[in-house]
């Protein structure tokens, strides 16, 4: 087995020392952050009606299933299906063992928000 020793050949000069001073990283003042706007009441606390029909078998996940079947075999006492939010829905939903996720359910609400009003099973108020 080879060893490497290493040599200098010749000396070197000590290094000087220098003095850093720190720069500035901005010239630009910042006296205040401005408060974020808030445009809307939220997509939570928006109100959806349910239309009253239902899906045929294809082509649907079973996510939107549960969400479409909480609110037409929902008892009056426990959901407006005239009036409804979708905190209100997927709380039912959970509720009930319609939807069972991982996630947080009113993000999987968000999800399919759209195609549920596009065709027509739920309709904004």
């Amino acid at each position: 087995m080879q060893t490497a020793t290493s040599t200098p050949s010749k000396k070197r000069a000590p290094i000087a020392s220098t003095k850093v001073t720190a720069k500035p990283l901005s010239k630009a003042k910042v006296n205040a952050i401005p408060r974020p706007i808030t445009t809307g009441k939220g997509a939570a606390r928006k109100l959806y009606k349910f239309i009253g029909t239902l899906p045929d078998a294809k082509g649907f996940t079973p996510q939107m299933r549960a969400l479409i079947l909480t609110v037409s075999e929902a008892k009056k006492s426990e959901i407006d299906s005239t009036s409804f939010t979708a905190q209100d829905l997927v709380s039912l939903a959970v509720k009930k063992g319609n939807l069972t996720t991982g996630q947080d359910p009113v993000r999987i609400f968000r999800f399919y928000k759209d195609r549920l009003v596009d065709e027509s099973y739920f309709a904004e108020l």
